[in-house]
């Protein structure tokens, strides 16, 4: 017995490819909206829109615990078991949902910016202003450390991630 999967992504825009529910085994994919409606944003100016996302976010589960609930949990919510986030947006994201919600948190980090931030002032082509204005690097730390600090498991990808970045 499985249950439906849901992961909750940011709206398209008009880049999408059509394949708006991401249908496969059971899993599905909800577009929470935030942010401009009107046009994709880089990773980096995503920031601004967390809280909006989380809110949106927020509001699905609750509303979706309620459904499950009537459905399959004998009017009872139906919790999710976990959130997982992957990268420092969606770490951030997992983690203030993990709190409002009281459910373990997973992350899957990827690279991290305090690696970032050393390797673009060891090439010297900018300040640390110039990088945190490109990259949003100060608010993409930050995140990560919320994220790590949150999560119950961290999920690497490579042998190299745990030796370099995440000690």
């Amino acid at each position: 017995y499985a249950e439906p999967t849901e992961m909750l992504t940011a709206a398209c825009a008009e880049d999408c490819d059509g394949d708006e529910t991401g249908e496969s085994s059971g899993a599905y994919i909800i577009r929470i909206p935030f942010g401009p409606r009107d046009k994709y944003l880089r990773k980096e100016i995503l920031w601004p829109y967390i809280q909006e996302f989380v809110d949106g976010a927020l509001a699905h589960i609750l509303n979706m615990s309620k459904v499950l609930g009537e459905q399959i949990g004998n009017g009872k919510p139906v919790w999710p078991y976990v959130i997982h986030g992957h990268y420092a947006d969606a770490g951030d994201s997992a983690a203030l949902l993990s709190g409002a919600l009281n459910v373990p948190m997973v992350l899957t980090g990827h690279s991290l910016g305090r690696n970032k931030l050393e390797q673009l002032l060891k090439q010297g082509r900018q300040s640390k202003e110039d990088i945190n204005s490109t990259y949003k690097i100060k608010r993409r730390i930050e995140a990560e450390e919320l994220s790590l600090d949150a999560a119950e498991l961290v999920i690497t990808s490579t042998r190299q991630e745990i030796d370099e970045q995440w000690g």
